[in-house]
């Protein structure tokens, strides 16, 4: 009788080669980057060399890592499987019984197309993207988030506040695959999941400042995916869950921070704020906070910075920026404002704090 199936001591060792590897790349990706970012070069030559660095080639480097962490996950997950019926079975696969690697489109491997997360009311259709994705830094800047149909403004701060911190981040967790589908590195309890989405995204889903889809229209169809299988999964949560799943560090509620302590957190990783709900209503249109009519109750928005102003009188006076998910268009409630302390005390009343590692 003859069997079949990999050793799989074998796929274990490939599976942690393929994994160091894929680090290996990342590490290069950071390093250049980094490199890159700290040579005066100014001109339109440096300006066109940095732009295809960072759209071109460090994406490149990003996707090849990609493709060799989701293939070491799938190898490891074949190991697992073929361990467990080996186990059951008294010995390796019979008859040619073997899960496979799914590398060839089966089996639920790397190209594996996965299904949509599940719509929730007011998102339209699925639709194709309107076109290629920018990764630029002007992309990437937070401003840009315009939150769409669904209530996930904890979701949206948390992801535009790592934006803002540290915008290569974002650039390392997505990417394209060779088939159109996207790949979002996202983490449960710090461990690395992969979550892999096709190339559509909501018509009233988040996109960019002027309208069209971008990385948040992806990451946020990720998050469906990773939090649930349904964008009514993400419709209403807290932001230490989402910087918690988004960057696999531990996140803090510090409650009613102070500014030194907001200003401290900062230097550390990305900082998210609620704000309160005075009249205890459900939803939040037809309510009002301050008296400029500034600030939207029961909501996240996202921390750009702490900082002192000379007024005119010559007194300083400190300010804390925050930038609403909402978008930089619409009203009054839209965009970047900056509060004194005493109005972030009479108005905000959760600080989160996140930590982007080592």
């Amino acid at each position: 009788m003859s069997f079949y199936g990999a050793d799989v001591t074998d796929l274990h060792r490939l599976a942690e080669s393929l994994e160091r590897s894929a680090q290996s790349l990342q590490e290069i990706a950071t390093t250049l980057s980094g490199a890159i970012g700290a040579t005066r070069w100014p001109g339109p030559d440096g300006e066109k060399f940095s732009h295809e660095w960072s759209n071109q080639h460090r994406a490149t480097l990003v996707r090849a890592g990609g493709y060799l962490s989701t293939a070491s996950q799938t190898i490891a997950r074949n190991a697992a499987d073929q361990e467990q019926t080996s186990a059951a079975s008294g010995g390796a696969f019979p008859g040619g019984a073997n899960p496979g690697l799914g590398l060839d489109g089966g089996g639920g491997g790397v190209s594996d197309r996965p299904d949509n997360p599940n719509l929730s009311d007011g998102l339209g259709d699925y639709e194709d993207l309107d076109g290629p994705i920018d990764f630029s830094d002007d992309a990437l800047n937070p401003t840009q988030i315009n939150q769409g149909a669904v209530g996930d403004c904890w979701l949206l701060a948390s992801m535009g506040s790592v934006a803002g911190f540290d915008p290569d981040f974002i650039r390392d967790h997505m990417w394209q695959n060779p088939d159109g589908t996207w790949t979002v590195k996202m983490y449960n309890d710090g461990e690395p999941v992969y979550i892999q989405v096709e190339p559509t995204v909501p018509e009233n889903g988040v996109k960019d400042s002027d309208g069209g889809d971008s990385w948040a229209s992806i990451y946020e169809k990720a998050a469906a995916e990773y939090f649930g299988g349904s964008y009514a999964d993400i419709d209403g949560d807290w932001p230490d869950r989402a910087l918690e799943a988004i960057t696999g560090q531990p996140s803090q509620n510090l409650g009613e921070a102070s500014f030194d302590d907001i200003e401290q957190a900062l230097d550390d990783g990305p900082v998210v704020v609620t704000t309160e709900n005075k009249d205890k209503r459900l939803w939040f249109f037809g309510d009002v906070v301050d008296d400029q009519d500034r600030i939207v109750p029961n909501h996240a928005y996202m921390v750009r910075d702490v900082f002192t102003m000379i007024e005119e009188d010559g007194s300083s006076q400190r300010y804390i920026e925050v930038t609403n998910p909402w978008g930089p268009n619409g009203g009054d409630r839209y965009g970047t404002y900056i509060f004194t302390e005493q109005e972030y005390l009479d108005n905000f009343d959760r600080v989160y704090t996140g930590s982007m590692g080592d």
